[in-house]
């Protein structure tokens, strides 16, 4: 199963975003609403809202993925990535919210492992899911 962008899905706006007039460039925060494909607001701990496109937002792959891949490729990792990813796939498990803010603030800390530990939020999974949902 994919990971489904629902409203209260904690993401992480990618540090590399080049237009971020909030200037919340690699901190987490809370999907609050999912309007279209550009307009995804996200709330920080600190109260502050800002808008982003979905490409510009990043959430945590199922723990399943990143499981396969420390099977797959964790002994031609670095060590710091393997014990990342380890440590992501580990709060994950433990599941509380805080356990997930601190994966995502683990993977944000360590870009060599982004695309294997993160996607992008993907709001067509949202709107398939709400239509799932209202019948």
């Amino acid at each position: 199963m994919k990971n489904e962008t629902i409203t209260g899905s904690l993401v992480l706006v990618n540090p590399k975003v080049s237009n971020d007039p909030a200037g919340k460039q690699g901190q987490v925060g809370v999907l609050t609403y999912a309007r279209a494909v550009d307009e995804n607001y996200v709330k920080f701990p600190n109260g502050a809202e800002s808008v982003y496109g979905q490409k510009d937002l990043m959430m945590l792959k199922e723990k399943e993925e990143i499981l396969q891949e420390l099977n797959k490729n964790g002994l031609s990792m670095p060590l710091p990535d393997f014990k990342a990813m380890y440590k992501i796939m580990m709060r994950q498990d433990m599941g509380t919210p805080s356990d997930l803010f601190s994966a995502l603030e683990i993977a944000r800390d360590h870009p060599g492992i982004w695309n294997k530990a993160l996607d992008t939020v993907n709001r067509t999974e949202k709107i398939e899911l709400e239509n799932a949902l209202s019948r």
